[in-house]
């Protein structure tokens, strides 16, 4: 019976040992990357390089920091060359700069790895930028249509947080000119007080989505430090997704009681397309493979918004609103914006032309 129990009892520690063993010899494998890259230095030191490649071939994969992997790639690079692999040197350098497109030669660079460098060329193919901020609408152009020959001129207010969210393309035309195609998801909302004598004040509050889709030029000043100033300029289409409004009527006590009611669609209402101009300025901050930046726009809308075709209709006529003693305004609508984003630079690193 002893016997038969320290059988088991034996059997469950080699169990449990084997177990364990892969991640020992896991963990012993990685940590020992940092080891491999110095003794591949070494061998390349002593001129013995046929075997510095395959050293360092799997810790490129997984098992190297940045600054290891850079060391790494930079031996295997001046190995290829030793043994004038010209070739294999090519495919390392162009594998090495499709990792590190942003790289800048140091002093300590072999002068077989500058020369070899210097025979590639990085080139931005396309920047991506995601965008978030908020639009301040304000109207121009403003031909008002009071319902009451009492009322004097409606006043119009803006809110300030309406969602604005948008992803960018940017390409390099030539020097310091990028050209630049947005869509963008726009949040809209305005309001209106309109105060008639002696009967009451009416209200409305209108909210508009849009997806807008500029396209525009941009001038990149000269730089300072990590810092980059830009201008830019352009024009597009925005297209309306939907207009809800609410309003309501405050009358005294003495001459009647406050009306409201539920909200009111105010798409047919409202133009389908609007054009628009653009103007901006922003600062960007460079970072690894891109950059973020905060700028201020200003949208400027070309068409009145109010359609006034079939007037006497449901949605599309201010009857609608006479309840509320309201009336559909002629006007454009514009659009102060805020944002901040991030754009990442997506590279192509190529050999040139001899």
């Amino acid at each position: 019976m002893k016997k038969r129990f320290l059988f088991h009892i034996g059997r469950c520690l080699i169990l449990a040992i084997s177990l364990m063993l892969p991640a020992g010899i896991t963990a012993q494998e990685a940590g020992s990357c940092a080891e491999k890259l110095q003794t591949a230095q070494s061998l390349f030191d002593r001129g013995q390089v046929e075997q510095v490649a395959g050293l360092l071939h799997d810790c490129l994969e997984s098992g190297f920091n940045r600054e290891e992997a850079l060391a790494a790639y930079k031996l295997i690079i001046q190995t290829y060359l030793f043994e004038d692999e010209l070739e294999k040197a090519d495919s390392a350098m162009l594998a090495f700069l499709r990792k590190n497109p942003e790289y800048q030669l140091s002093e300590t660079d072999h002068s077989s790895f500058v020369h070899l460098f210097n025979n590639f060329q990085v080139n931005p193919v396309i920047q991506v930028s995601l965008r978030l901020g908020t639009n301040m609408p304000f109207t121009t152009f403003k031909n008002l249509k009071p319902v009451d020959e009492s009322s004097p001129d409606a006043q119009y207010s803006a809110g300030a947080l309406n969602l604005y969210g948008g992803l960018e393309a940017r390409f390099r035309l030539k020097g310091r000119f990028d050209i630049n195609a947005e869509a963008a998801f726009s949040q809209i909302t305005f309001s209106k007080e309109d105060k008639i004598m002696d009967i009451g004040t009416a209200y409305y509050k209108e909210r508009q989505s849009r997806i807008e889709v500029p396209v525009s030029v941009i001038y990149n000043f000269r730089s300072f430090g990590q810092f980059t100033p830009y201008v830019r300029l352009g024009a597009g289409p925005s297209f309306l997704i939907s207009s809800v409004a609410t309003a309501n009527f405050d009358a005294p006590e003495v001459n009647g009681q406050d009306i409201s009611g539920p909200d009111i669609d105010r798409k047919d209402a409202r133009i389908t397309m609007d054009i628009f101009g653009q103007a901006g300025a922003g600062i960007k901050l460079k970072t690894r493979g891109g950059y973020i930046f905060a700028e201020a726009r200003s949208n400027l809308g070309v068409f009145n918004q109010t359609v006034r075709e079939d007037l006497l209709s449901e949605t599309n006529s201010s009857s609608e609103l006479n309840t509320y003693r309201l009336a559909d305004d002629d006007f454009n609508i514009n659009t102060l914006n805020f944002s901040i984003g991030y754009t990442q630079i997506f590279y192509k690193p190529f050999k040139k032309k001899e």
